[in-house]
């Protein structure tokens, strides 16, 4: 009868340069009892076989393998389990081990290529994932929820935009603007679309054309503000803002673009005043834990002053 599991473990430990001492130490047995194993004489304790299988770089399903590959480390392993499955426990099982090798100091610059494209394989991974449910959103019909409809419509271009995508997004948006120019979702999203593509002036035509029609609508003018601010009017961003706000109490994302833009004039006791207007306004309405960055920011202005 063929003794894959103890032929193994002696092709393991000699792939590692392990003699029979040095691994029975580091399993903390004694060599007899791994010339056993590695004979098929006996069979270890089920709950030594983790250990056994790390020791060894390789999963605990590989030392039953008829072929099994001897990786660098353990974490080059996960690696390649998550590879193969794209599961998120297996992603997490990686990055732990990753984590492990970068804090002990031990790594290679060969570990570092691995960490980085384990990564790089979460962030397509990922992507994939919201997108997924960006569509599944979508496809329940703007009937639905209509204003939570174009959210997600601007979420899925802001990630498109992220992964360098702008031109689909501005050929969808255009193509919907045509088929609905008097609507305001058709104004705002192609707006955004060209915000997303640094197309400013495209995007200020969009905004002044939608302005003379949805004067009254305050995300209008809350985008108008962060246009304003990329073509360096500062003047009009924060009319902008303050007119969004005005319109909508509710509209908080106006005061953070308030606060962050004073900040980067140096004008830090406006910044500190709207972000502990901020701070306030979220105090009132009970969001205690949220209100600790604003605070967090105001004093770094009170600092600077």
């Amino acid at each position: 009868m063929k003794n894959t599991f103890g032929e193994n473990l002696k092709r393991l430990r000699v792939e590692k340069n392990y003699t029979q001492e040095q691994a029975a130490q580091l399993l903390n047995i004694s060599p007899k009892s791994l010339s056993r194993w590695e004979c098929g004489s006996t069979m270890p304790d089920v709950m030594m076989l983790p250990e056994i299988a790390r020791l060894y770089c390789v999963t605990v399903d590989d030392l039953y393998r008829e072929q099994s590959v001897v990786y660098e480390n353990y974490a080059a392993r996960l690696l390649s389990v998550y590879e193969a499955s794209r599961d998120l426990r297996d992603f997490y099982n990686a990055e732990w081990e990753y984590d492990k090798l970068i804090k002990s100091r031990t790594y290679t610059m060969n570990d570092l290529r691995l960490y980085g494209i384990l990564y790089q394989y979460h962030m397509a991974d990922c992507k994939e994932a919201a997108l997924r449910l960006f569509e599944k959103g979508l496809a329940m019909g703007e009937s639905s929820a209509p204003e939570v409809y174009h959210q997600i419509e601007r979420q899925r271009m802001l990630l498109r935009s992220q992964v360098g995508e702008t031109e689909k997004n501005i050929e969808e948006q255009k193509a919907k603007f045509t088929e609905q120019p008097h609507d305001f979702y058709s104004h705002i999203n192609l707006l955004v679309a060209y915000l997303y593509a640094d197309e400013n002036q495209k995007a200020l035509e969009v905004f002044r054309k939608a302005e003379r029609e949805f004067s009254d609508r305050a995300l209008l003018y809350a985008y108008g503000g962060d246009l304003y601010k990329r073509l360096g009017n500062y003047e009009d961003a924060f009319v902008c803002w303050d007119k969004a706000f005005a319109l909508d109490p509710e509209m908080t994302a106006v005061l953070w673009s308030k606060g962050f833009c004073y900040e980067e004039l140096g004008e830090y006791q406006k910044a500190y005043d709207v972000w502990m207007s901020l701070s306030a306004w979220l105090e009132e309405r009970g969001y205690e834990a949220e209100t600790e960055e604003p605070r967090r920011l105001a004093e770094q202005c009170r600092n600077r002053l």
